[in-house]
């Protein structure tokens, strides 16, 4: 009996581990936290995420690309208060980015779509149609183990 119990544990440990590789659920889009066996790193995060324009006009797109020492996952929002507003604008035939539904806005976040190791990725994003100041959110995850959850990278305005 004591065999069928460890053999339990391991599986359920393997399946939370392996769960996400093809990309965040919605069911993460509040707190952007992946839902692995771990805790989030609480460090500042070592990937560097630059945003191609940081003042843009309604419906005017930008680049939000997140580079660095190599990483597995991602999640980005740009985010209006605690709603994820804006569109990520993804290819269908696009094998390493999905678009996400959250806060009831379709493609209003971005993930990966496989566990590949990258080291840099850049996201198109279209503004709103409303004004104001927006933050981008993004988690991201070295490996299953080890990630940095819903850091405020940077500021986007839309006037």
């Amino acid at each position: 009996m004591h065999k069928l119990a460890c053999f339990a544990i391991l599986l359920s440990a393997a399946t939370c581990t392996w769960a996400y590789s093809s990309g965040a659920p919605t069911a993460v889009c509040d707190d952007m936290t992946p839902k692995h066996p771990f805790d989030p790193q609480t460090s500042a995060l070592p990937y560097t995420v630059s945003i191609s324009k940081k003042t843009v006009k309604p419906g005017e797109e930008t680049d939000i690309t997140i580079s660095g020492k190599d990483f597995k996952g991602f999640l980005v929002e740009v985010r209006k208060g605690d709603k994820a507003v804006g569109s990520f604008l993804v290819d269908s035939k696009d094998k390493d980015i999905q678009a996400l539904k959250c806060h009831g806005s379709s493609n209003s976040a971005a993930t990966h779509s496989n566990a590949s190791v990258r080291k840099s990725i850049t996201l198109k994003w279209k503004a709103p149609q409303e004004k104001g100041e927006l933050h981008v959110l993004a988690t991201v995850a070295a490996d299953g183990a080890v990630f940095w959850a819903k850091k405020d990278v940077g500021k986007i305005v839309v006037n």
